[in-house]
């Protein structure tokens, strides 16, 4: 075989030659992102023996760290990135959609294609589209100015949800719930300069993540349902299987199965929903693998990381059913202290049964910084020992 030469861009702007070796077509997959999902995401590929190419933006990031074949981010060099590889997937939603469809249209191969991406992407394209297809979604309207803010809560009233339409910066914020006409004006004037739009507060029973893995052809698996707890808007705790009935569970994943298919989406499709009082209403999208899906990587025979490979690939599916009862992921977050839990692992690998997986990320107060996971037989020992697991690794005894 003879190599192929990337021309890259370090993170302090000089260049670097990336020499890799030229691999069969169908196995040229490109990663456009290098967090823990490319991370996972490369991690699986290189299991089945396929050394993605990853684009990067910072030589630290946690997926730049496992891949060395990285290419780092260029405002220029996406579209010379994929000339170089025969089929590009995404790990987060900070693209230009413009330059996506161009490079859709001149013949680059994406997975999922900008149809999908722009649901996802889009958060006020993705309502318009599911409320157009007669999904159940929140009330909403763009917000442009502290008018359409103000007639929005002349009718729907306060609490209310303003969100940014495009996904915010990392560690930056994108969800505000204002519980007033003051909070509200105060958001609008500290992020105006983002595109907004507001949406009806919903009273939720539970929040459950439905994952569907879709190929090209149609062919798609669900994972079992999760049901997550948040704080301060950021996932905390991930049991599977949610605990909804048969009857909800069924409608669950039918309305995910069926948004994959109106979306034409490829690879994992994550569907966001809230139970409340009148029933599931979607909640939002990610045409991507989803954190809510990280207990797959031991909780069942594929991992959501391995079949979204599979998936944009158009290779045959694997196994999505349950290995144990019960399956809690806790997230490992950063703490203002700035304690890196891989001083603590050791502590942390005392606990039988516990999954430990760290990022390799620069430890910051609210960062997710790794994830660890428990199977068991019964849910409430399965917390205990994830939580457990997560206290060793920040320092903390153990409760």
């Amino acid at each position: 075989m003879q190599p192929t030469q990337i021309n890259g861009h370090r993170a302090d702007g000089g260049y670097c030659l990336i020499v890799a070796q030229d691999l069969p077509s169908l196995y040229r997959l490109g990663i456009v992102g290098s967090s823990q999902i490319a991370r996972m995401m490369h991690q699986s590929a290189v299991k089945l023996g396929i050394t993605p190419r990853l684009f990067a933006e910072r030589y630290d990031d946690s997926a730049a760290q496992a891949a060395p074949e990285a290419v780092f981010h260029h405002p220029d060099s996406l579209a010379s990135f994929a000339e170089d590889c025969e089929v590009l997937t995404f790990e987060h939603e900070r693209l230009d959609m413009g330059l996506l469809q161009a490079m859709e249209e001149n013949g680059a191969l994406l997975r999922p294609g900008t149809k999908t991406l722009r649901a996802a992407f889009d958060k006020l394209h993705q309502r318009l589209i599911l409320r157009n297809r007669g999904f159940n979604v929140p009330a909403f309207a763009q917000v442009r100015g502290p008018d359409d803010l103000l007639d929005f809560a002349s009718a729907y009233g306060f609490p209310l949800v303003l969100k940014s339409v495009r996904a915010a910066p990392p560690g930056g914020r994108g969800v505000w719930i204002v519980e007033g006409r003051s909070q509200a004006m105060r958001v609008l004037a500290e992020h105006g300069e983002q595109e907004l739009m507001a949406e009806e507060h919903q009273q939720i029973i539970k929040e459950i993540v439905v994952i569907v893995v879709r190929r090209p052809g149609g062919n798609s698996r669900c994972y079992p349902i999760a049901e997550v707890s948040s704080q301060d808007g950021i996932a905390r705790e991930i049991r599977a299987p949610a605990d909804l009935g048969n009857r909800l569970a069924a409608e669950a994943r039918d309305l995910a199965k069926r948004l994959a298919d109106d979306l034409d989406a490829v690879g994992v499709l994550a569907v966001e929903m809230f139970l409340t009082t009148e029933g599931l209403v979607i909640n939002e999208l990610a045409a991507r693998p989803h954190n809510a899906g990280h207990f797959t990587i031991e909780g069942t025979p594929t991992s959501q990381f391995e079949n979204h490979v599979r998936a944009v690939l158009d290779l045959p599916l694997g196994p999505t059913w349950s290995l144990a009862p019960a399956a809690v992921t806790v997230n490992v977050l950063g703490t203002i202290d700035g304690v890196d839990p891989a001083q603590h692992l050791p502590d942390a690998l005392i606990i039988e049964g516990a999954h430990i997986h760290l990022y390799g990320k620069i430890p910051r107060a609210g960062r997710k910084l790794g994830h660890v996971t428990v199977l068991s037989d019964d849910m409430d020992q399965a917390r205990e020992l994830a939580r457990r697991a997560d206290a060793a690794l920040h320092g903390r005894r153990p409760l």
